[in-house]
């Protein structure tokens, strides 16, 4: 059975189509390179904070949600259950433009702050009862089924609180709809509450509607213990009281996959699987079809990573400033101060089983006064397509970043990776090879996206699925700097004869990346 490739395009970012016994290339991730302050307190409507921002593409323009907070102490009408602690509301704000680096807050109109309804705030926490809406993970999305009805073209989740319910069950997760991406309406429960294998749900969990597939797929935080009072939680799902304690002090967070068809009637949530034998907690998720090889997933969570005491490293992490804020978070909670987080990239081909890089992808630079703390390194959801730099007149893909997670006053700064680039197969200046398993494709010709040094170079053989070659198809010297270099053999390109036809491809490298190719 060989591997059907068609015209699709193919990432080098796992070894799916590898042939790992022919192989000395290795797979390499890359980190995005670090940009400017996009938006900051002057340019951003807040009160308190600013997090998980998101971004979606909707009649033409882009539409950035965030969530802020406003104090609430003299709003007696709001003092009510979550909020006698935390004297603060929080709220979902909306910026939007034509361009992801010059978006604007609209006068919505929608709440009166100060006197004034001048402002760019869509929804405001409010308790109902037992049941309040949080908004501290407000998720947007647009529903891509032909069947979904116009007024629930825009959907969001969000976790709420039930107060008449314990731990884990007090969590529920719910959804909203909207027609405009302006105004909101409650919809109905999705998971949570009284359901033992439902998650938590207390991060940004994302969900988005497969085409391909006719399915919803929905990815939420978990929490679990391979060791102790609470193990059999890993393979029952049931989180009875005696755990309780142990999770809350040694719980390792996870991401799980749930699906529906009709986003009313949805499956248990079970376990992501990883190629490694690691268990170490993520925060976060961010998964997203890729839209350049959209059968293919990524995911950028944030990583969590809590020391248990305070020690002399602490004193010295990013300096004095740094120590500061760091001690002032204690004293609401002492993982405030001692936790750590930073980004990872993950791929995967069916959303369920992912390829995990453990490097850093974002997070972990030099330290400086506000990194190397709890809230680095959450990301927004979605990348968003950018003019490269003068005077390249190619695009990249654009990914914006909280940072300064220690003030109120956060910051959204901009990284920039090259199309396809979070991973590829590298070669030193040592000649290596690639070589691919038996596919076949549909083209008449082969594109590759990649980089040589300028002593580098790549030479392409097209051989038969026994690993002879095809006279004829022995490439020209490839070196440079392309997104979408045309491969030439001899005088042409065409390889239309080969089509339906099962073919290896040999790639010679000298000091290079491939990052992936297509056959059009």
């Amino acid at each position: 059975m060989y591997i059907n490739i068609g015209d699709r395009r193919e990432v080098f970012w796992d070894d799916y189509l590898i042939d790992e016994s022919q192989t000395t290339a290795k797979l390499t991730p890359h980190r995005p390179e670090k940009k400017e302050i996009v938006y900051d307190q002057n340019t951003l409507w807040q009160m308190i904070g600013i997090s998980y921002p998101q971004c979606i593409k909707w009649n033409g323009e882009y539409y950035m949600y965030y969530i802020s907070a406003m104090p609430c102490e003299e709003r007696k009408e709001f003092l009510q259950d979550f909020n006698k602690d935390k004297k603060r509301l929080n709220i979902v704000c909306l910026m939007k433009g034509k361009d992801l680096l010059h978006l604007d807050r609209p006068n919505l109109g929608l709440y009166e702050i100060g006197g004034s309804t001048d402002n760019n705030i869509i929804l405001m926490q409010c308790c109902k009862g037992d049941i309040e809406e949080e908004f501290d993970n407000f998720f947007v999305f647009v529903d891509e089924n032909p069947a979904c009805p116009a007024d629930e073209k825009i959907k969001a989740i969000a976790q709420m609180v039930n107060r008449k319910k314990r731990f884990p069950g007090f969590r529920e997760l719910w959804c909203y709809t909207s027609s405009d991406g302006i105004h909101f309406k409650l919809g109905w429960k999705i998971s949570g509450g009284d359901e033992p294998y439902a998650g938590l749900f207390d991060s940004q969990n994302t969900v988005h509607y497969d085409k391909k597939e006719g399915v919803y797929k929905l990815y939420v935080r978990g929490l679990h213990m391979n060791y102790g009072p609470a193990v059999s939680a890993m393979t029952d799902g049931l989180i009875t009281n005696d755990m309780l304690g142990a999770l809350a002090e040694d719980g390792i967070r996870d991401i799980r996959y749930m699906e529906s068809k009709d986003f009313r009637n949805w499956s248990i949530p079970e376990f992501l699987k990883y190629n490694d034998e690691l268990d170490y907690p993520m925060y976060t998720n961010l998964v997203q079809k890729y839209e350049r090889a959209p059968h293919m997933y990524i995911g950028i969570p944030t990583r969590y990573v809590e020391r248990k005491e305070w020690g002399k490293n602490f004193e010295q992490l990013g300096g004095q400033e740094n120590v500061r804020i760091r001690k002032e978070r204690m004293k609401r909670s002492p993982r405030h101060g001692l936790a750590i987080t930073d980004a990872i990239f993950m791929c995967s081909r069916d959303g369920k089983t992912w390829n995990r890089f453990h490097d850093a992808f974002i997070g972990a630079e030099l330290e400086h006064a506000y990194n190397w703390s709890y809230g680095d390194a959450y990301i927004m959801y979605n990348l968003i397509e950018t003019p490269c730099a003068y005077p390249s007149e190619e695009t990249e893909l654009s990914i914006l970043a909280e940072e300064r997670s220690g003030e109120s006053a956060k910051v959204l700064c901009r990284y920039t990776i090259r199309k396809d680039g979070f991973a590829s197969y590298h070669a030193d200046h040592e000649v290596s090879t690639l070589v691919t398993k038996p596919f076949i494709f549909k083209g008449t010709e082969l594109s590759i996206n990649f980089a040589t040094s300028a002593l580098g170079y790549i030479y392409i053989d097209v051989l038969d699925e026994t690993g002879k070659p095809f006279e004829g198809f022995h490439s020209c010297e490839l070196f440079g700097n392309s997104l979408d270099r045309t491969v030439y053999f001899g005088d042409s390109s065409d390889v239309s004869k080969l089509v339906g036809r099962p073919v290896r491809l040999r790639f010679t490298m000298c000091s290079a990346d491939l990052y992936s190719m297509i056959f059009r």
